[in-house]
């Protein structure tokens, strides 16, 4: 069965038999990344909270792929995560899952450097 419910998730973790033998730790950003729930104005605006779904940064609807990988407000902490990606293996992953399975590290650490509740 296709569904578009929890697409965001999905794309960190397309394989819920893999998730479960996945040790990952639990904070409410992380969450709000790895669910597209939460402090994200696309999600609030979805939901009615806001009446306004694009990023402070002004480039485009803030979702969790622009937060990860575009929003210029979040430039010097995705430049981060990307040297150190790159100076692990010498590519940036190109998916949501790639981050989390093969980086898990790098990515929780710069998820932990974010301030979602300045992104309004």
């Amino acid at each position: 069965m296709d569904t578009t419910k929890g697409a965001v998730t999905k794309a960190f973790f397309p394989s819920v038999k893999k998730r479960q033998t996945q040790k990952i730790p639990i904070f409410p950003e992380l969450t709000t990344l790895l669910s597209g729930h939460g402090n994200i104005k696309s999600y609030l605006y979805r939901r009615g909270l806001t009446d306004n779904r694009m990023c402070p940064c002004e480039e485009e609807e803030q979702t969790v792929d622009h937060l990860i990988f575009k929003c210029k407000k979040l430039r010097n902490q995705i430049e981060e995560m990307i040297r150190k990606i790159k100076n692990t293996v010498g590519n940036l992953p190109a998916t949501n899952e790639t981050l989390i399975n093969n980086y898990q590290n790098i990515f929780v650490k710069f998820v932990k450097s974010l301030e979602l509740s300045d992104l309004k």
